[in-house]
């Protein structure tokens, strides 16, 4: 079995992208792959309806009939199609959206039936490939945002290996060779303007944070800032308004290692604001002295992971009123070192290191990622992670005062930081896609070494009892599990 799942930004509102799609003989229209579609019953449509697609495959074609089997407009609509040797799921979900559009996921199962079944294992080599067409025709079609993309300098390939080798290096791609280089190599576009959007960022009151702020300003967005002290958050107001003159800039007040200014922050948000198309979670640092909170929970810990999964909860009736919202979380290279486990991941007194618990929290932070992208399925919201890279911040410099100085001639400008993150801020590429972990404009893996990675079970049951950790500590427990 092959599947293919794509996301696309739609202009036509919900109810006008059901009925394009579930009218299946529209499919000629978007799909490259087909040859030619046809209604082949009457009446409107709904469940029941018959269509007959003539399907390319390879220099054949293949008529195949599919049938509605489920219609819950405008929400949800599944085709099932089959001939004598191919079998073909495909699900239609749309989601309003705050403009007025929608968005629609498609996700497509394949399957060769009879003797060509033994062509199952290979099939999705090249399902993908047709899939991204059909999703590249829908969002011609459908009308949604022009994506900018890279322009490479040196041709794709260079570009490619270039990121592989500098990758590859990690101390390379880590420090400022890294966006320099693949600025140029991979010709980045400037991000897509954000005018009209509102951008809430935690910790933004200097280095990646502020630099954060002052790059979406700089696009157009409003700008909720939030900061400890009056003091550093007038500072970085002005900061902000400095590099994006005549920007909307604001804050909040709350220390973000502490649940219930967590919960004062979110309210006085959420009294003032009815939507929020994207939070970025940066706040947080490296605390050499282990630290209990009020709460009782270990301060690296509750900043860095309860508090995010806390913030994020409480202001789902913002993003869902900004939906396509995004939720973006800054990470830290430092995870690669870290398997995840529930059980470490407080360290005790007589265990506790600085470096370890900050990096056993950013791992966790993935974990979690991957935990709201299960529960928030088909709401048009999306979640990413980002790490920065090597960057020239005052967090570093006091935090790690040996490596900052041994490096320094090598880290990345705060702005160099900051730039993925403002990227998958703006960019409907953060739409279109959920749950990726990006350094330098471009998804990454997880796991540098295998003793890191988890099973599939385990992740799952990771996630989950995160999530159910989450919940003891902060006492807020959200959208369950999809069944």
């Amino acid at each position: 079995m092959a599947r293919y799942k794509g996301t696309v930004i739609s202009t036509r509102s919900a109810e006008e992208t059901f009925d394009y799609m579930a009218d299946f003989a529209n499919a000629a229209q978007w799909d490259p792959g087909t040859a030619s579609a046809q209604r082949l019953d009457g009446g409107t449509v709904g469940l029941g309806s018959i269509f007959r697609l003539d399907v390319r495959i390879g220099s054949r074609t293949t008529p195949l009939d599919y049938r509605i089997v489920t219609f819950d407009r405008p929400h949800r609509v599944v085709l099932l199609g089959e001939s004598d040797t191919i079998r073909s799921e495909d699900t239609v979900t749309v989601v309003p959206a705050a403009d007025g559009g929608s968005i629609l996921t498609y996700d497509a199962e394949l399957r060769l039936k009879g003797s060509f079944a033994l062509a199952n294992p290979v099939l999705g080599l090249f399902f993908d490939r047709i899939g991204d067409k059909g999703v590249a025709g829908l969002r011609r079609t459908l009308g949604g945002p022009v994506v900018a993309r890279d322009r490479p300098q040196a041709g794709g390939a260079v570009a490619a290996v270039v990121d592989g080798l500098l990758e590859a290096t990690v101390a390379g791609s880590f420090s400022s060779a890294g966006p320099a280089l693949r600025r140029h190599t991979a010709g980045w576009t400037p991000p897509s303007r954000m005018d009209g959007m509102r951008v809430l960022v935690t910790g933004a009151t200097s280095g990646l944070g502020l630099a954060t702020a002052q790059g979406v300003a700089s696009l157009g967005a409003e700008v909720v800032l939030t900061a400890r002290g009056h003091d550093r958050a007038e500072r970085a107001v002005a900061a902000v308004r400095e590099a994006a003159p005549g920007a909307d800039v604001s804050y909040l007040l709350a220390d973000m290692g502490e649940f219930d200014q967590v919960r004062g922050l979110a309210d006085e948000f959420l009294a003032a604001h009815d939507r929020l198309d994207v939070l970025i979670h940066n706040a947080g640092a490296l605390t050499a002295a282990r630290t209990l909170t009020g709460s009782g929970t270990e301060l690296t810990v509750a900043s860095q992971v309860a508090a995010p999964y806390l913030l994020t909860g409480l202001l789902l009736p913002a993003l869902s009123n900004g939906v396509p919202s995004r939720v973006i979380q800054v990470c830290s290279g430092g995870m690669y070192a870290q398997t995840f486990d529930l059980d470490t991941l407080e360290m005790g007194a007589d265990e506790y290191d600085g470096t370890t618990a900050y990096a056993k929290a950013k791992r966790a932070q993935l974990v979690l990622m991957h935990e709201w992208v299960r529960r928030m399925e088909g709401t048009g919201i999306t979640f990413h992670a980002m790490h920065p890279g090597w960057a020239d911040t005052p967090g570093i410099r006091h935090s790690l005062p040996g490596f900052a100085k041994v490096m320094g001639p090598f880290l990345r400008t705060p702005e160099q930081g900051a730039d993925t993150a403002v990227w998958l801020a703006a960019s409907p590429v953060a739409i279109e896609t959920t749950g990726g972990f990006w350094l330098d404009r471009k998804e990454r893996w997880e796991h540098k070494v295998p003793w890191t990675r988890l099973s599939e079970a385990e992740f799952d049951d990771a996630g989950a009892q995160l999530w159910a950790w989450c919940a003891q500590r902060t006492g807020w427990s959200g959208p369950t599990r999809p069944v």
